[in-house]
């Protein structure tokens, strides 16, 4: 397969080569798939994934939710009229009415954030509306189940995740950790700008097939930089 990825397109900026490889593959492996939804595609990338797949391939239909629009995203956009962006959590129940049915939902690096609903609840919830999930996340490899990272107390948190306890976020994670957050209005303990969740490959596959997807593709692309118990892991889940 030839994977034309055009990285100098400033459309793309920031984006990682490896997922869009799993892009292609995707639509290589659903060549009938004419819609899809991005979950929280915008931060860092610029919805980067999002038009990439526009752009390659024939859509009807495509969707942007993130909580973080911002002119770069807003003003690409408005060059494709068969995309919608949705400002909003898109843990939000309210998001699948807005959605309707598509075929394929995008999940890259934002699982292990996820809480309330946690990253079980959110596959379980889209699950209802598509029949394949395109999912690139930080895997755990520390331990044979899935663990909330909080829950292993700050020396252990910071040992496994790849931030130091000096990062401004995290310092004021551990020290309001049960005050609302302005923005997120919801306790810091339970925001997504976090990391939150040590997911292990067994638990995805398990909540997958409970779901009635089955694994069309997997690829481990190594070590994510700067931790020892977590790796980059993609998955195409497809159910028929």
């Amino acid at each position: 397969m030839v994977i034309n990825n055009n990285l100098n397109n400033n459309e793309y900026k920031n984006v990682n080569p490896e997922k869009l490889s799993i892009i292609d593959i995707t639509f290589q492996k659903n060549p009938s798939a004419r819609s899809f939804a991005d979950l929280g595609g915008v931060w860092g990338v610029d919805g980067g994934y999002t038009f990439y797949t526009l752009n390659k391939y024939p859509i009807k239909s495509a969707f942007l939710i993130d909580t973080n629009f911002n002119d770069a995203v807003t003003i690409k956009s408005q060059k494709h009229k068969n995309l919608t962006l949705i400002d909003s959590n898109f843990g939000e129940k309210s998001i699948l009415k807005q959605l309707g049915k598509v075929n394929v939902i995008f999940l890259f690096d934002v699982l292990l954030h996820q809480v309330k609903p946690s990253w079980d609840e959110i596959l379980k919830m889209y699950s209802s509306i598509c029949n394949c999930f395109v999912i690139y996340n930080q895997q755990f490899i520390g331990s044979e189940n899935t663990v909330r990272l909080l829950d292993l107390g700050f020396e252990e948190y910071f040992e496994n995740i790849p931030h130091k306890k000096e990062d401004p976020t995290y310092k004021a994670l551990f020290e309001n950790m049960y005050e609302i957050h302005p923005q997120h209005q919801r306790i810091w303990r339970d925001i997504h700008n976090v990391w939150q969740w040590g997911i292990t490959d067994s638990d995805l596959k398990s909540k997958m097939e409970d779901l009635g997807f089955d694994l069309q593709y997997y690829k481990n692309f190594g070590q994510f930089p700067n931790t020892e118990t977590f790796e980059n892991h993609a998955f195409i889940y497809k159910r028929d």
